[in-house]
């Protein structure tokens, strides 16, 4: 909650929470149980480390448009997109999916049009510089 309030401040954003839970017996499955916040008649990004089969992503862009979201977007740092996961998000109502390149994209990734990559090389470039020069890292963050 801490990192999310710390988010949304930063981009001067509402803040809303998605409530899911996992089921204990199948891996990669969980299911939005409440949408916590007025997301009416905005437009929503949802921010999340991983994508791995888009299950969750898609359930909760269609659980915000329910609610009233004009339009959903989604930012996730580690784009895995595996199994069925393409053909989920294309089908769904998901404006863009902004993901990094910390990990190689599927093919079928690529040519996905509400999809871009932003590269994290710089970043993790100087980060590394002033790790050798006893730099704070922490500060390329703030």
């Amino acid at each position: 909650m801490e990192r999310a309030r710390a988010f949304a401040k930063r981009l001067g954003a509402g803040l809303g929470i998605i409530d899911k839970r996992r089921e204990s017996d199948k891996k990669n499955v969980a299911k939005v149980m409440h949408i916590i916040g007025d997301v009416a008649g905005r437009d929503v990004l949802i921010v999340d480390d991983i994508v791995d089969t888009a299950g969750t992503l898609v359930e909760a862009t269609e659980a915000l448009l329910r609610a009233g979201a004009r339009r959903v977007f989604a930012g996730v740092t580690h784009p895995v997109l595996s199994g069925q996961a393409m053909q989920r998000l294309a089908a769904s109502h998901l404006q863009e999916l902004v993901v990094t390149d910390t990990i190689p994209l599927r093919d079928k990734a690529v040519c996905w049009p509400h999809l871009r990559v932003l590269s994290v090389a710089h970043l993790l470039g100087e980060a590394i510089k002033r790790i050798h020069c006893n730099e704070s890292v922490s500060s390329l963050f703030i």
